[in-house]
């Protein structure tokens, strides 16, 4: 199902397919750092995002391994996109008008880096 997504500003628009509403939680210091949260919380896809403008997109390189674009106004997180699966992680804040019946948590990701004064209630595969 296709999902409208744009950034804080609203300068940036776009829509993307997801095929669930299974989500993850990366718990690596560089997800933590980047949202300035707990972790970074996302919808998997393969389907590239399409953008209805590229006028304020930014990417940052991440070790070579990923890329973060972002909205160069806002700074609003867009997509992280891994280089070698070419899959998208779709920042759930920014996906509008989420069924919040049908959003599931479903892993954990570095989990071994997941500070203590925290935890989530719901069974997940953690990695």
């Amino acid at each position: 199902m296709a999902y409208h997504c744009q950034c804080l500003c609203g300068k940036v628009n776009y829509d993307v397919i997801l095929d669930n509403l299974d989500f993850s939680i990366c718990h690596c210091s560089m997800c933590r750092k980047n949202t300035g949260g707990t972790g970074f919380s996302y919808f998997y896809t393969y389907c590239q995002p399409n953008f209805s403008s590229s006028d304020f997109l930014s990417t940052y390189n991440a070790q070579n391994i990923a890329e973060r674009v972002f909205c160069n106004q806002c700074g609003t997180l867009l997509y992280y996109r891994h280089f070698e699966s070419n899959g998208y992680c779709i920042p759930i804040g920014i996906v509008d008008n989420l069924s919040e019946e049908k959003v599931k948590l479903v892993s954990e990701w570095y989990y071994q880096d997941k500070p203590s004064y925290y935890d989530y209630n719901e069974e997940t595969k953690k990695f």
